[in-house]
């Protein structure tokens, strides 16, 4: 498993956004948005992982 892509709000403004140089004065609702998505895709990702992680158990016998 992957993690997915830091959100980027263009070349010079990524996450995390504060301290970074670029993103001093961009728009701070467009950062709120692309932090939930991102945190949202994380979330997914970690939702299938504890699946897969309690299929292993399953298979290897432990309780």
């Amino acid at each position: 498993m992957q993690s997915p892509p830091v959100p980027q709000l263009d070349a010079t403004c990524r996450f995390p956004w504060y301290g970074v140089k670029g993103c001093k004065g961009k728009d701070t609702r467009a950062m709120l948005r692309l932090t939930v998505s991102d945190d949202l895709a994380v979330r997914d990702r970690l939702d299938s992982s504890l699946g897969w992680y309690e299929g292993v158990q399953q298979e290897y016998g432990a309780k």
